[in-house]
């Protein structure tokens, strides 16, 4: 285990140095951020038609005539909560499945090139889709146990919801780089991938986190500083929003890419770092 954390810290720098020299993979989880909310406005816009048909604009005039509005239309609201579940998944699944593509072209030193990863990843819609239903299922399901006031209820939510996560990590890397699979299979090496580097996928899943809240302490106390000098919200704020939004795509497209470098190790035993282009040929076929 010790060794595979070790390995793990390794596998952190490597990506780092991925990303420092590919930043263009910043995109993949930019443009899915700017879809998903394209998404749900259409959709909040759509939905709020429907209940204007139904009901009448009247019905929307007040506070509390609009939450009886949505509370007393399940027909149209709970399909609606699932399709923006379901939406916002399959996007951010999508443009991972490319982040991941790409990523492994630039382990091999191959240019990152971002309509290559979007199709790479269109291959594996299907595949990307099906994952993408199950995980809104299963994330609707959690949210509603976790509503609930019983404390047992809570604790499952979190234990599941743990294991859930690390079983699942490297459903995108296995759909996207090994698309023979079937569905079941899919699952089945991704827990595998798991079993066989949990050290490598515990680093994985905190040390993207880890930079992205750097990068926000730091944004925060740059803006800290700047508001010492001057209260102007207009010179401290755009860095707070900056630092949030940079801190959460560099932890997206760091998680990734160490998907991904994992994935790779665990394919051919080797660490990427020692590969040559070559090597890499039967995963970018």
């Amino acid at each position: 285990m010790l060794a595979q954390l070790k390995r793990g810290i390794r596998m952190v720098g490597q990506a780092l140095v991925v990303l420092r020299h590919n930043p263009k993979l910043l995109v993949f989880p930019l443009i899915a951020g700017i879809s998903s909310l394209l998404f749900l406005g259409l959709l909040l816009g759509s939905t709020f038609g429907v209940l204007v048909g139904i009901e009448g604009l009247e019905a929307f005039e007040t506070r509390s005539g609009f939450l009886a509005t949505i509370s007393g239309n399940p027909v149209v609201t709970v399909p609606a909560l699932f399709l923006g579940y379901l939406g916002t998944t399959f996007v951010s699944v999508f443009f991972t499945g490319a982040l991941v593509a790409e990523s492994r072209y630039a382990l091999a030193d191959e240019p990152v090139n971002l309509r290559r990863g979007m199709a790479r990843a269109w291959t594996a819609k299907y595949d990307l889709l099906a994952w993408a239903v199950i995980a809104a299922t299963v994330g609707i399901i959690i949210d509603a146990i976790e509503s609930s006031d019983n404390p047992v209820s809570k604790v499952f939510t979190v234990v599941f919801g743990a294991v859930w996560t690390v079983m699942t990590f490297f459903i995108v890397p296995v759909a996207v780089l090994d698309p023979q699979q079937s569905l079941r299979g899919m699952f089945r090496r991704s827990g595998q991938v798991f079993r066989e580097n949990v050290g490598e996928t515990v680093i994985g899943l905190g040390a993207p986190r880890a930079v992205g809240f750097g990068i926000f302490v730091l944004a925060n106390l740059l803006a800290f500083g700047l508001s010492e000098i001057t209260p102007s919200p207009l010179v401290y704020a755009p860095i707070l929003v900056a630092g949030a939004v940079l801190s959460q795509l560099v932890s997206t497209t760091l998680r990734g890419i160490l998907k991904t470098v994992v994935y790779v190790y665990a394919t051919a035993g080797r660490m990427p770092a020692e590969f040559d282009a070559g090597d890499l040929d039967p995963l970018l076929s």
